[in-house]
């Protein structure tokens, strides 16, 4: 009965997508089935959380964690900055370094659209897409509206920030923020983190963006370390890092008895036991590759550290020196999934391949 092959059909793992494009190569049956819109709908929302199919790394090298191989992996002279919603935001500089483009790719069907700039001085800046549309469940909304937000940090100690739709094709400023006590650092790319209608920026302090005041804010880190921001356990902010070589440890923000906001310890993790065959020891991690604010020179930063966060999972990514281990903090499971890199940004999104339906033209 084809309902009760639709039953199993959807409980193939999204994580592996050639999987499904095997299933419909059986019969015509099967390929009507998985070809069809019902399918594709109740396929999401069986799974919810979207799977992550790859990794971007900052200099836009695409890393496979599937079968996956995407319609655009990037360009040698492009550097992620961000990746949700089935989206990936790149940054384009200039030959002469005098400009910089945003560039909004669908690495599935590799469409890509071009965002003007805001700002001159992109040395400092970091960057997030996101969904447009409110309510919005994002498990197939790739080739809908979408948002972008642009922060920025002067050497005068003063963010400033703007929100760009696709759909109005405007750039509106947010309120500037004044910090003069924080240590200016030379932040390009940092990671961030969508919670309800703000966004979180990791750089020298944590920026808030609230989207829907266009309000920008500032507070300080739970340690003046590399980290990264991510969910915590209550569905908060939280925020990781590893601290005295292998102690990987978590906080999240919550109000305290007065009412203010601060960071509360949440548990420690020792990554030996999480990582018990790799090598611990501290380490630099040296780099050629071009990353703008370092004027192309080598980089180095420490290991082990964590490197990424997948928005929605437990999920983590630490680098140690011989390679980067993406880590399930709830089941404890850890694989390894690429050499050594400074940051990562999870592309997550459910893919299902492209299959003429045999008879119903509902392929899509």
């Amino acid at each position: 009965m084809d309902e009760l092959i639709e039953e199993v059909l959807l409980r193939i793992p999204p994580d592996e997508p050639a999987c499904l494009f095997r299933a419909s190569a059986v019969c015509k049956p099967w390929r009507r089935i998985l070809a069809g819109r019902r399918f594709r709908r109740r396929y999401r929302e069986f799974h919810g959380t979207p799977p992550i199919l790859g990794l971007f790394h900052q200099r836009v090298r695409f890393v496979p964690t599937s079968a996956l191989r995407p319609a655009h992996s990037g360009l040698p002279d492009w550097f992620a900055m961000d990746c949700r919603h089935g989206r990936a935001l790149f940054a384009h500089i200039a030959n002469d370094e005098s400009t910089l483009d945003l560039i909004v790719l669908d690495p599935v069907t590799g469409h890509q659209r071009r965002v003007p700039w805001p700002h001159d001085d992109w040395t400092k800046c970091s960057a997030a897409v996101l969904c447009a549309a409110q309510g919005c469940d994002h498990h197939s909304c790739q080739d809908g509206h979408f948002l972008v937000a642009f922060v920025v940090t002067k050497k005068k100690k003063v963010s400033l920030g703007w929100l760009y739709s696709s759909e109005t094709r405007v750039w509106s400023n947010l309120t500037s923020v004044h910090h003069p006590n924080v240590k200016f650092t030379n932040d390009f790319g940092a990671s961030s983190v969508l919670l309800g209608d703000a966004l979180y920026f990791n750089g020298g302090r944590i920026m808030e963006c609230q989207l829907g005041t266009l309000r920008l804010s500032s507070f300080e880190k739970p340690i003046d370390r590399y980290g990264i921001l991510m969910t915590a356990e209550d569905g908060g902010l939280g925020f990781a890092a590893v601290v005295d070589v292998t102690n990987l440890t978590l906080w999240s923000r919550e109000a305290g008895p007065e009412g203010a906001m601060g960071w509360t310890p949440l548990r420690v993790i020792d990554l030996k036991m999480l990582l018990p065959d790799v090598d611990l020891s501290i380490r630099s991690f040296e780099t050629t590759e071009y990353i703008p604010t370092f004027g192309g020179a080598i980089y180095e930063f420490p290991c082990p550290r964590v490197s990424g966060f997948a928005e929605g999972t437990h999920v983590i990514f630490v680098t140690t020196s011989v390679g980067s281990y993406m880590v399930d903090l709830k089941t404890g499971r850890a694989s390894k999934v690429s050499d050594p890199g400074r940051q990562f940004f999870p592309f997550m999104s459910f893919y299902i391949p492209v299959m003429e339906a045999a008879s119903t033209g509902e392929g899509q």
